[in-house]
Order: structure tokens, then C-alpha cells, then sequence
């Protein structure tokens, strides 16, 4: 597993690595800004292809999740699980739930750790706030994260 992980990691394009990487939750395009930059992508250019990564899954997310979660409550391990997640992510959502689609650009733009599009997307879905207008500001707010980190990662590299 590792050698062909190492084997796809050689041959893909930085760009390819900064897009998937920004895919992955969590690590968002938090993590994918600076590992394109230090791969030797100019900051614009890595916030550009982390930004469209990022988002990409933002809009399955809204559209399936209602449909995945209902089904997947039918398993009581999975149940509590997804429970505690939505709990966790209301409580951590208070600006969301006080500002609306405003508050869920204030939510992404703050580039901090379980504050990007994932979360927001789950975020949308909890508090009813639609798709159209939730992938907006989800676009806006991730558009001023990646800025943030683009300029913090140019700084520090």
C-alpha cells in the first residue's frame, strides 16, 4: 500500500496533490495552500486549485446528506455516532445559528481546525439554511480562508 501511495505521489502533478488534498476533511485547503507552495506553486495558484478541491464535495454533501443520514440511523453504532457529530457541530456552529448564511461565512473564513466547507456544508444541512444560499457564502468564506492562508504560508516559506 505504501510503496504504490509513494508511486502516485511521484507521479502526480503538484497541482493533482494540492486538489485532492484539499478534498479530504479536516485538512482542507488549510493543509493543501501550504503543501503547494512548498512544492513550488506560486500562493495564488495553490489557493486557486485548493479553493475548487475544497469545494467540490461541498455540494453533495447538501444535496445527499439529508438522504445518507436518515439511512444510516437505522444502525444504532452508527446512530450515536452521527448524533455526537451533529451535536458537536451545532454547538461549534453558534454564529451560523445566530447570523444565518452570513454567520456560515464567518464560520469558513476563520481558518481554523473543523471551520471549512465540510463542517459548513453539515452546518447548512442542521439549521435549514438552503443550498443555493448556503454554497454562496460557503464560496465566499472559503475564498477569504484561502486568502488568509495563502498570505500566513507565503510569510512563513
Amino acid at each position: 500500500m505504501v510503496e504504490s501511495l509513494n508511486e502516485w505521489l511521484s507521479i502526480a502533478s503538484r497541482e493533482t496533490l494540492v486538489f485532492f488534498t484539499a478534498m479530504v476533511p479536516v485538512v482542507e485547503l488549510r493543509g493543501a495552500i501550504p503543501l503547494g507552495i512548498s512544492l513550488g506553486m506560486r500562493p495564488l495558484e495553490a489557493c486557486a486549485v485548493a479553493m475548487l478541491g475544497n469545494l467540490v464535495p461541498v455540494v453533495p454533501v447538501m444535496l445527499f446528506l439529508r438522504y445518507a443520514a436518515g439511512w444510516l440511523r437505522r444502525f444504532p453504532s452508527i446512530r450515536r455516532a452521527s448524533d455526537w457529530f451533529f451535536a458537536r457541530t451545532k454547538a461549534r456552529s453558534r454564529v451560523i445559528r445566530k447570523y444565518g448564511p452570513l454567520g456560515l461565512v464567518i464560520f469558513v473564513a476563520v481558518p481554523l481546525p473543523s471551520t471549512g466547507a465540510w463542517t459548513a456544508a453539515v452546518a447548512a444541512f442542521l439549521f435549514g439554511i438552503g443550498i443555493r444560499k448556503a454554497f454562496a457564502s460557503i464560496v465566499l468564506g472559503t475564498a477569504i480562508a484561502g486568502a488568509i492562508v495563502a498570505y500566513l504560508s507565503s510569510r512563513v516559506m
